[in-house]
């Protein structure tokens, strides 16, 4: 998989609706949209969610929006972000460094949801009323978490620690699982553990994850 640690978005001027980690806080767009990074940043990934677009243009480079999700991109060092697409709004943009994750054969995606039927005394069901679907996914890592990552992660940490959701691309596993993009929080950010240290920074982790909104 890939997935996005250090988003450089939160470091730039956009608008807040776009670096708020819930995606039903939305930001209005006309046609385009240009935003200024703090400094010159290494991307080659643009996370995308809650939009109603289908095309958009990153500083010249065209793609198909099909989910919330990782969109790589050409490696670039840039300054600032031009993004031209059909959408009307957008709930989160992010960008920066894919990191590549290699991770085990085995794969357990579900489908999950909030809702709570319940059967009367008569047998009938009920329905649940106010929940959501959603999405989750384990996955396992084994002594692939490379030194390029754990920097990617320390340097994202102070929003990862706070919940920010990550964007995931699983292009990769997607002969193996029902989707390919993903937006959701791990487990336990807040104590972000790894194990089996045998050689440096080549640890292991099992990802849980669960897709957000």
């Amino acid at each position: 998989m890939r997935i996005l640690f250090n988003d450089a978005i939160q470091y730039s001027d956009a608008p807040d609706a776009l670096k708020s980690p819930a995606l039903s806080e939305t930001a209005s767009i006309a046609d385009s949209l240009a935003i200024t990074l703090d400094k010159d940043r290494e991307i080659n990934c643009i996370g995308i969610g809650n939009t109603d677009g289908s095309h958009f243009t990153v500083n010249g480079e065209t793609l198909k929006f099909t989910e919330n999700g990782l969109y790589l991109l050409k490696t670039q060092t840039v300054s600032q972000l031009l993004i031209v697409t059909d959408a009307t709004f957008i709930g989160r943009i992010a960008a920066g460094i894919a990191t590549r994750i290699g991770t085990a054969v085995a794969k357990e995606p579900a489908f999950a949801s909030t809702s709570a039927p319940r059967r009367t005394l008569s047998g009938q069901v009920v329905m649940g009323l106010g929940g959501y679907n959603y999405r989750t996914l384990s996955l396992d890592s084994r002594y692939r978490v490379d030194e390029k990552a754990m920097s990617e992660m320390a340097e994202g940490y102070p929003h990862i620690a706070k919940g920010y959701p990550f964007f995931i691309d699983l292009s990769d596993e997607a002969y193996k699982l029902p989707f390919s993009k993903l937006y959701a929080i791990d487990s336990n950010q807040q104590q972000f553990g790894f194990e089996g240290g045998i050689r440096r920074f080549l640890y292991s982790r099992r990802w849980q994850f669960r897709e957000c909104f």
